[in-house]
C-alpha cells in the first residue's frame, strides 16, 4: 500500500506529547519539592531531579524517532525483541543489584556504575510488541483451548521472571497487562472467569505455604489490622496525612509541612501523590489523575482508530499498562493496596520508568502517524 510522503513532525501525535510533556513538568516540580529539603548547600537540584530530566529528555528525544518508524516494521522485529528481552531478565537474575536497603531480595537493578537501570520497566514495552504481534497472528482463531495455551505461557514468561528477580510489583503489573491485552483482543469472558478462580486459588496456596512472606505478607495484613502493625503503615498513613492536610488548594509550593520535613518516606517516588496533595490540595490531585486520564483515553482513542489489528492491540496494551500503574500506585498511597514499589506514571521519580513511557508513547504515536497517513483503515475514519 502506497503511503503518503510527510515530513519528521507530519502525522505527530500532539496531543499525546503535549499532555505528556505537561505530565512530566508536574512531575519534575513534585519531584524537586519533595527533595528539596535535603538539597545540600549550593547544590541545585538531587541526583532524582536530575535522573528523571535526563530520562524524560531522552526519552522525548527516542520517542520522537519511534513515531517515525512504521510500528508494523517494529512489531516484525518480535523474535529480535523478545530474545533481547529475555537475555537483558538473565543478565539481572545473575548481576542485578538492590536499591531498596528494606528490600535486599529485590534485585531488579542493573547497575552501570554512572547510573542504575531497572530492567522490567523495558520488558513492558517488549511484552507489549511480542504479545500484540501474537495476539495478532491468532485472531482468526483466539478462543481456542491450543491457542489459549500459548497465549498463558506467553504472559506467564515476564511474570515469572519478574518474580524471580524480586520485583513483584512489577510482576502485577504484567499480569494485569496480560489480562487486559487479552480482553481488548476479545478473548470469550469464560477464559476469565477460570482465570481468575486460578489466581485466587494460587494466591491461598502461596499465603497458606508462606511463599508470600516477609515485609509483603507483613504489609498485606497490615490493610486488615492497621492497629496492630503501625510500624509497617508509617509510610502509607502519612501520606494519607499529607493529602488530606492540603484541602482544597493547598499549602503552597515547597511549603508542604510533612513534604518538606521528610516524614512521609520515598515521597519522591512511590509517595508522590502525597506532594501534590499537601502542596496543591485536592485540586492538585486531581489534576494529576485528569493528566493521566487524558492520557490513557488518547492512546485507546488512537488504538481504535489503528489501520490493523496489531496497531490497536498495541495501543491497548500501553493503555492497560498506564492505567495499571496509575490505579496500583494512587491504591498504595490512600491504603487501599499494600506498598508495591510501583511509579505513578510520568510523575514519580523513577529514571527508568520515566524513559520506557516515552518508549511506549512512540509506539502509540507512530500508531497514530501512519494510521491517519492513509487513506484505508482498519479503525481509522
Amino acid at each position: 500500500m502506497k503511503k503518503d510522503r510527510i515530513g519528521f513532525f507530519g502525522g505527530l501525535d500532539f496531543v499525546t506529547l503535549i499532555t505528556a510533556l505537561i505530565g512530566s513538568c508536574y512531575g519534575l516540580m513534585l519531584v524537586y519539592s519533595a527533595c528539596y529539603s535535603s538539597l545540600d548547600d549550593g547544590e541545585i537540584i538531587t541526583s532524582d531531579v536530575r535522573s528523571m530530566l535526563i530520562s524524560v529528555s531522552v526519552g522525548i528525544v527516542l520517542a520522537l524517532i519511534i513515531c517515525n518508524i512504521d510500528y508494523e516494521i517494529i512489531s516484525k522485529l518480535w523474535p529480535v525483541i523478545a530474545t533481547g528481552c529475555i537475555v537483558l531478565m538473565i543478565i539481572t537474575l545473575l548481576f542485578g543489584t538492590a536499591v531498596n536497603e528494606d528490600r535486599p531480595d529485590a534485585r531488579s537493578w542493573l547497575d552501570f556504575k554512572v547510573f542504575t537501570f531497572q530492567t522490567s520497566e523495558l520488558l513492558k514495552v517488549g511484552f507489549i510488541i511480542t504479545f500484540s504481534y501474537h495476539l495478532d497472528m491468532v485472531k482468526d482463531h483466539i478462543n481456542r483451548i491450543k491457542t489459549i495455551i500459548p497465549l498463558v505461557i506467553h504472559g506467564a514468561i515476564p511474570v515469572m521472571l519478574v518474580i524471580a528477580t524480586g520485583d513483584s510489583g512489577s510482576a502485577l503489573v504484567f499480569l494485569l497487562m496480560f489480562i487486559g491485552m487479552l480482553f481488548f483482543a476479545k478473548v470469550h469472558m469464560g477464559y476469565f472467569l477460570a482465570g481468575i478462580c486460578a489466581l485466587i486459588v494460587g494466591f491461598i496456596v502461596g499465603w497458606e505455604t508462606g511463599l508470600i512472606d516477609g515485609v509483603q505478607r507483613e504489609r498485606i495484613t497490615a490493610l486488615f489490622y492497621p492497629d496492630e502493625y503501625e510500624g509497617i503503615l508509617y509510610q502509607q498513613t502519612n501520606g494519607k496525612i499529607a493529602i488530606g492536610s492540603g484541602g482544597w488548594f493547598g499549602e503552597g509550593y515547597l511549603n508542604g509541612s510533612m513534604t518538606q520535613s521528610g516524614q512521609v518516606p520515598v515521597n519522591e517516588n512511590d509517595m508522590i501523590l502525597s506532594v501534590a496533595g499537601e502542596e496543591f490540595g485536592f485540586i492538585g490531585t486531581m489534576v494529576v489523575i485528569l493528566i493521566l486520564a487524558v492520557l490513557i483515553l488518547r492512546v485507546i482513542s488512537t488504538g481504535l482508530k489503528a489501520r490493523d489489528n496489531v496497531g490497536y492491540l498495541m495501543c491497548s496494551g500501553i493503555a492497560v499498562m498506564l492505567f495499571s500503574q496509575m490505579v496500583i500506585n494512587i491504591g498504595m498511597e490512600l491504603s487501599w493496596l499494600p506498598v508495591i514499589g510501583i511509579t505513578l506514571p510520568l510523575f514519580s521519580s523513577g529514571g527508568s520508568s520515566s524513559l520506557c513511557i516515552y518508549l511506549a508513547l512512540g509506539i502509540e504515536m507512530s500508531v497514530y502517524r501512519y494510521s491517519k497517513s492513509q487513506q484505508k483503515a482498519l479503525f481509522y475514519k
